[in-house]
């Protein structure tokens, strides 16, 4: 998500580019990390956000991602939705589909910043889908780009990203995050993301805090909560949540 008010219809226009533009689990924002040589990392979730008596879920959503070599990543996911509201029926169905590539080409061990790119394409997985209005018609595809350093116990985040909508406007994806560690399994998380029409106009900020704890050498808590600070016109304020498990290996 796709990277807030144009993917899906209506309110999950909303769901789909705030919470799934090139998300990094359980923020939106992504670093330059990869898996590592022929490692697995699955993503199982439920994200929710709410516009006023409106709500729209991805319950569950599914993140696959493999390691190939140290510094490229194959990934995979797709969502169940369910958007429920005042008036209107409940509807759930299977999201969209997306493939991506991230290829870090600098590492901060050997050029003092980490730097990567992630494209990703996203299509409709079923029509049913489309025609029940679950989702819009349409592909997308996003290039966006991640710039990270360590400072301490502090990883430092940078995501700046451009999507481009088979029906609908283009836009621009951006943000910046911090991951502090407290002790040798939990990590605080927070950060400011945007997402803005080109020219960055009419654009939308979202401020969000989470956490990630490692309760098992290769199993993960994580969970995150945010709310709008700025809308485009029209637009109501919003919040979502993220709250699921990390599994290595």
């Amino acid at each position: 998500m796709d990277y807030s008010r144009t993917l899906f219809v209506s309110l999950l226009s909303s769901v789909s580019l705030t919470l799934s533009l090139n998300a990094g689990p359980p923020l939106i924002t992504d670093d330059p990390d990869t898996p590592g040589p022929n490692h697995w990392e699955i993503n199982l979730a439920a994200t929710m956000e709410k516009f006023d008596s409106e709500w729209g879920w991805e319950l569950p959503l599914l993140d696959i991602n493999y390691g190939v070599g140290e510094r490229i990543q194959l990934k995979y996911e797709v969502p169940w939705i369910l958007v429920d509201g005042d008036g209107q029926e409940h509807k759930s169905g299977l999201g969209n589909s997306e493939f991506g590539i991230k290829w870090r080409f600098l590492d901060q061990e050997s050029s003092g910043i980490a730097i990567s790119t992630y494209p990703q394409f996203s299509f409709n997985s079923l029509r049913s889908s489309v025609d029940r209005e679950i989702v819009d018609d349409g592909s997308e595809f996003v290039l966006p780009f991640q710039i990270a350093r360590t400072f301490g116990a502090a990883f430092v985040y940078v995501e700046v990203g451009y999507a481009w909508l088979e029906h609908l406007s283009d836009e621009w994806a951006y943000g910046i995050a911090v991951e502090y560690e407290i002790g040798e399994t939990f990590k605080l998380l927070g950060e400011f993301h945007g997402v803005a029409e080109q020219g960055f106009q009419n654009d939308e900020l979202l401020f969000n805090l989470g956490f990630k704890w490692h309760f098992h050498e290769n199993v993960a808590l994580m969970g995150s909560t945010g709310q709008s600070l700025r809308e485009p016109e029209g637009d109501e304020q919003f919040i979502v949540s993220y709250l699921g498990f990390q599994f290595t290996f």
